[in-house]
């Protein structure tokens, strides 16, 4: 499976998923679309999502055809596909290793379960932020937030995922 990345519209990304379903459906086409969403929760403790990464949009497909190519680009809220609309390529490198990593959680990235160790440093041992420590940016403890800095769709990119405060000896008997 080949995965490409698409700029689309900011908080147009669920419309546009929608619409080119329908679209690549009609056309026979198998393509996979892609909007990650992320779960949070707000001071009151209330669950809600949102995009991960806003304003993108990822496919997976065997073989990217000139008419799936059409099909994507004349889709409402569609702005360009990167590197761009004249050189598209198929993720690799980093950018796919990511891509393939938040897969395995599912496109809704949900609570990752961490605690903090003897020195006060955040500790993830199960959910999407797992081997993502090297790339922390910040931790929001009150609101149980990490800021992940990731260098993905030639871009820095900053993004929160929650995560669920747990005892290290939780951590230590899930180890074995």
């Amino acid at each position: 499976m080949q995965y490409y990345c698409l700029m689309v519209k900011t908080r147009g990304e669920e419309k546009f998923k929608k619409l080119l379903e329908k679209r690549l459906q009609r056309a026979g086409k198998d393509i996979d679309i892609i909007f990650f969403t992320k779960k949070l929760r707000t001071r009151k403790n209330v669950e809600y999502e949102s995009a991960l990464f806003p304003g993108y949009v990822i496919i997976g497909t065997q073989n990217l055809d000139l008419e799936s190519i059409a099909i994507i680009k004349r889709t409402e809220n569609f702005f360009r596909f990167l590197n761009s609309n004249q050189d598209i390529r198929a993720l690799h490198g980093k950018d796919l290793e990511y891509v393939t990593q938040l897969l395995k959680f599912g496109k809704t990235q949900g609570l990752s379960k961490a605690y903090f160790n003897e020195n006060m440093r955040i500790v993830v041992t199960d959910g999407p932020l797992t081997g993502f420590s090297g790339k922390i940016f910040k931790v929001n403890r009150r609101q149980q937030r990490v800021t992940v800095l990731l260098e993905m769709f030639k871009n820095s990119i900053k993004f929160d995922l929650g995560y669920e405060l747990i005892k290290p000896e939780q951590a230590q008997q899930k180890q074995p």
